[in-house]
């Protein structure tokens, strides 16, 4: 089985994981495209805000779900730009806004509702899916696909 399967038990332990990822890929290099994957309150946009708080820029960044703009980039090194996909359900929709200037524009892209336009979906990603366990903590998998991701979410997230 690929990928790696983490439960944490608050918001801040599931920033904590989302930072290590968030570092991993920063020494990795900017350029790529991360899936966020789980229902409404999942904690899609709380791994976002641990995610880009500990990237150089992001201490004091003020970060909630694009859901109406559709999109943000952060000032953070490298940039981070977040989406939200939850309103949209067409490549033409994607296409509108530009998404493939914002998926493959040298930063790190995270994109809450990756699956609403699966055509859309780049071949080398991260994806993180999350999901509330009984206890009220979170169950997170997250795997990499494609140009040895999987083996820096073993890295940063295992």
């Amino acid at each position: 089985m690929s990928g790696v399967h983490v439960h944490t038990a608050t918001p801040d332990e599931t920033q904590a994981l989302a930072a290590r990822l968030a570092l991993a890929l920063a020494e990795r290099g900017a350029g790529v495209v991360v899936g966020l994957l789980g229902g409404l309150g999942a904690g899609k946009t709380t791994f976002v805000q641990g995610f880009v708080r500990v990237l150089p820029g992001g201490q004091d960044l003020y970060v909630t779900s694009p859901t109406y703009a559709l999109a943000q980039t952060y000032p953070t090194q490298p940039p981070v730009t977040h989406m939200d996909l939850y309103r949209l359900g067409s490549l033409d929709d994607l296409e509108m806004i530009g998404y493939r200037d914002l998926y493959f524009g040298g930063g790190i892209t995270l994109v809450e509702w990756i699956d609403r336009v699966p055509e859309a979906l780049p071949r080398e990603r991260v994806e993180v899916r999350l999901s509330e366990s009984p206890d009220g903590g979170r169950d997170v998998r997250v795997e990499g696909f494609g140009a040895g991701l999987d083996e820096w979410v073993k890295k940063a997230c295992g």
